[in-house]
């Protein structure tokens, strides 16, 4: 069964274990795998193994250990992650796996890094029998504003067609730099930030927009000014600080791992001014010190959410010192 990045709920629930996503719109898929996880933990998949490419190779034998579920015979997930070539064989042979057919204790999720499949192949006319099969297509302009609207419900109707047209306008072709406004908005409508913010509208130089920036240019003293003030007068805003420096982090994490860092922070939702400020704030760091400090973000949630002890704004800002001194 195929569908499009738009369509694809209205087929989750025929009853199908076998998933196989593909197509060049990162945001479509990535919300279509969550949906599909959300859907299979309905249905009691708690398990969950996963294969990456270099383990591709021997997915049939990984599959074949796992058929049955676990010791306690619950239901699992494998999720394959194609992420570069061609589909390789391996993958293309799951569809004459015939006892996976029979099986509803094991649920298939297949994330490949094509942009395109042809649908005259053998292996993709049976898979079509035995799958749901998304492609997400990067989408046409009226396209983009109809998934902003949808993605929008959490806004009363009478401003979301201003939304639509104001996000769409800024960051239209990049469903990316979309969805992050979109998180931005629903961290801001959140119950615990209900409140009036117009102190903050009132005082613009310290938004929680304005984080980002400060770092990425390595101004310490801008950005803890914001900081603080927020904490004096909207420390509500905590939970959208923890996601600013997580983006900003995971942003660099994932460019410095890319042969083309400046096209990957694009991809990102990176603005096209930001850019040479990332790049600037990169090359102060090693992979190793991204990824150490996307372990400091986690903490620091835990710290935001009462997990750990820790008081969270002194940790906050002893890691946007070391993020803008570098």
């Amino acid at each position: 069964m195929k569908c499009d990045g738009l369509s694809y709920q209205k087929y989750i629930n025929k009853g199908l274990n076998i998933f196989f996503l593909f197509g060049p719109e990162i945001v479509l898929k990535n919300n279509a795998k969550d949906d599909i996880k959300v859907y299979l933990a309905d249905k009691g998949f708690v398990e969950k193994k996963m294969v990456q490419d270099k383990e591709i190779d021997r997915l049939d034998k990984v599959i074949a250990e796992n058929v049955g579920g676990s010791l306690f015979a619950s239901k699992i997930i494998i999720e394959i992650s194609h992420t570069k070539g061609k589909i390789p064989e391996s993958i293309q042979s799951i569809v004459d796996m015939n006892h996976l057919k029979t099986r509803d204790d094991i649920a298939i999720i297949i994330d490949s890094h094509v942009d395109k499949v042809s649908n005259s192949l053998k292996w993709v006319k049976k898979l079509d029998e035995i799958a749901l099969i998304i492609e997400s297509k990067k989408l046409k302009s009226f396209e983009e504003k109809i998934w902003l609207k949808q993605q929008l419900s959490f806004i009363e109707s009478s401003k979301k067609s201003e939304l639509v047209n104001k996000i769409s306008a800024l960051s239209s072709g990049n469903l990316v730099a979309q969805q992050n406004e979109i998180k931005l908005l629903k961290l801001m409508s959140s119950p615990e930030n209900s409140c009036s913010n117009s102190s903050m509208k009132d005082q613009a130089e310290f938004m929680p927009f304005e984080l980002e920036d400060r770092i990425i240019k390595g101004d310490v003293k801008g950005a803890i000014r914001i900081v603080n003030s927020i904490k004096e007068l909207e420390s509500h805003y905590a939970a959208l600080l923890v996601w600013v420096v997580g983006k900003i982090i995971n942003n660099a994490t994932s460019a410095m791992q890319s042969s083309r860092p400046d096209a990957a922070l694009i991809k990102l939702g990176v603005w096209n001014n930001k850019v040479g400020d990332y790049r600037a704030l990169m090359s102060k760091f090693e992979l190793k010190d991204m990824i150490g400090f996307q372990r400091k973000v986690f903490q620091l949630d835990l710290s935001n959410k009462g997990i750990n002890k820790a008081n969270f704004w002194e940790r906050l800002n002893d890691l946007i010192m070391e993020l803008a001194r570098g």
